[in-house]
């Protein structure tokens, strides 16, 4: 054998691999380049990944251009403003698939989705990004829907189970005083919840108006187990905050009234409770020792230059102590790696959660 001539060519294949090797994406870089263009992620088969280590702010202790079928509201105030961006605060992590963790509790949670409607739901890779969250819980609230049409959100559970996933939803009717009407929903986890009782909006009683939009309310149990609740949602508004807030007391009254055996009744949604609509450390209806805030004032539920803890959870006496002691705010925009821009596309607003023990509770 001519070695000379095998060193050369051995000499050469080496150097024509150095050149064009960089020319090639490792398979960990084309994966990442997947998960970061949002943009493309309803094109392909590769949906956002359902989050193994998702970023949650934990409270502490424990509009838009509008079209089609879809109204305008009241704007939320954003007078102090800051430098706020995807990464800023501090936040945990924690893995929302742990099914030994599932089994033992209950997620509940509530999602202004802002101005909710044929728009929002015509943009693939929001109702992506909306999808993925909602399957995040067993069930959620959804507040501003604005969708004379009513098609927005039946395509938006279609979304959410497109994975295999068993969701349904209630559906209040159109509220509000003005011609702005808005509806809200429940989108829950069938495989694991099932309603109790008929879902309505609360009947304010006759000679009174104390809401813009009534409280809409729903049971729901865990077939099999011992643990039920009713759900009150509602987002107030803003000029009006403090008293359809101090109203909240008569609405939960009404509700055990329609739900007699059951003891745990849980307050959530945009509640407005924050900035110069509400003083969210004056003494009210709900500051009392018959609820607990498990949203406090230390967490920021906007996804815009603001800081303000407009979105809350409340329970009633008694429902603490079915709490983990975990409730906080879903920052999507760190999870799913999103910038300011393609975080503000999906809403104003991060949506709010906490966790209950699915034992310990007798009904």
């Amino acid at each position: 054998m001519n070695f000379k001539i095998f060193y050369r060519v051995v000499i050469l294949l080496a150097i024509f691999i150095v050149v064009f090797s960089g020319c090639i994406s490792s398979p960990e870089e084309v994966a990442e380049e997947v998960v970061t263009d949002i943009g493309d992620v309803s094109g392909t088969e590769n949906p956002l990944p359902e989050v193994p280590e998702e970023n949650v702010i934990p409270a502490q202790p424990a509009g838009a251009d509008i079209t089609g079928g879809e109204e305008v509201g009241e704007a939320e105030d954003s007078s102090k403003t800051g430098e706020t961006g995807a990464g800023e605060l501090p936040y945990t992590t924690r893995s929302l698939s742990d099914a030994e963790g599932q089994n033992k509790t209950i997620r509940v949670g509530a999602f202004n989705i802002q101005v909710f409607g044929v728009t929002k739901a015509s943009k693939p890779e929001v109702m992506e990004i909306l999808a993925q969250i909602i399957r995040s819980y067993d069930v959620v609230a959804v507040q501003e829907i604005r969708d004379s049409s009513q098609t927005s959100l039946p395509q938006l559970v279609e979304a959410v189970n497109r994975e295999g996933a068993n969701y349904e939803y209630v559906v209040s009717e159109r509220l509000g005083r003005t011609t702005s009407k808005e509806q809200y929903a429940y989108v829950y986890d069938s495989s694991r919840l099932k309603l109790a009782g008929e879902p309505h909006t609360y009947p304010e009683p006759e000679g009174t108006d104390p809401f813009h939009r009534q409280p809409y309310i729903a049971g729901f149990e865990l077939p099999g187990e011992s643990f039920s609740f009713v759900l009150l949602t509602v987002h107030t508004d803003p000029d009006e905050a403090e008293e359809e807030i101090n109203s909240l007391d008569e609405a939960v009254e009404y509700a055990r009234t329609a739900y007699p055996e059951e003891d745990d009744f849980i307050l959530m949604g945009d509640l407005n409770a924050d900035g110069s609509y509400y003083d969210e450390d004056a003494e009210g209806d709900l500051s009392g020792a018959d609820y607990h805030w498990l949203i406090d004032n230390s967490v920021d539920t906007t996804t815009k230059a603001t800081d303000y803890t407009y979105d809350r959870i409340i329970v009633s006496e008694g429902t603490e102590s079915l709490f983990t002691g975990d409730a906080g705010v879903f920052r999507y925009d760190l999870a799913y790696n999103l910038t300011y821009d393609e975080t503000t596309a999906v809403s104003d607003h991060y949506p709010v959660y906490a966790e209950f023990l699915t034992y310990g509770d007798e009904f």
